[in-house]
């Protein structure tokens, strides 16, 4: 199934079509049946695609796959609330924000792992200011717009942060945010 997404120039690297539109052929099936497993808002989050030349634009791609993100979050948020009733909903969500919180809590320089001696990992300064926007989001005190985590990106450095930890922690914070759209 092809998705109708713009190319770029023959000689311009762009998203291999066949591996965006197996994606949105994935999304479509889990569309179509919400009970299905097909593709969940994590999965769909976390996707990568290869560059090839003459691909997909990059940008449009992006956007997509954010909306359709936030469209799996609000149904994944009904659904919970379906299973669980305004209260139980309400508690996992309490149960996610514990596990954001006690990262937070961390000293700072210290909240995740460090890349290892021979990667360079993301910059603990850079990483621990988000970390501290996400604080303030948790607590009220500011409104993190989720397009902004989606959108960050990291220096370099060595001895910085493992990647892969930080990624993870920047998706539950998304989803929390998605959720709590949702649920509160």
């Amino acid at each position: 199934m092809q998705a109708n997404f713009k190319h770029v120039a023959a000689d311009e690297l762009g998203y291999d079509p066949a591996q965006v539109d197996e994606m949105i052929g994935l999304a479509r099936a889990q569309f179509s049946d919400p009970a299905s497993k097909v593709l969940g808002a994590s999965k769909l989050r976390t996707s990568q695609f290869s560059l090839a030349k003459g691909g997909y634009e990059i940008g449009s791609v992006d956007a997509a796959l954010d909306r359709l993100d936030d469209a799996f979050a609000a149904n994944e948020a009904a659904r919970l609330l379906a299973q669980r009733g305004h209260q139980g909903a309400q508690q996992f969500l309490a149960e996610m924000k514990e596990l954001l919180v006690a990262r937070i809590e961390r000293p700072r320089g210290q909240r995740f792992k460090r890349a290892s001696f021979v990667h360079k990992g993301y910059s603990k300064r850079q990483v621990d200011a988000v970390v501290e926007l996400i604080r303030e989001a948790l607590e009220g005190q500011n409104e993190l717009a989720i397009s902004y985590l989606r959108q960050v990106v990291f220096s370099p450095r060595w001895g910085g942060y493992h990647e892969n930890q930080v990624d993870a922690y920047i998706d539950k914070a998304v989803e929390f945010l998605q959720l709590s759209r949702g649920i509160l």
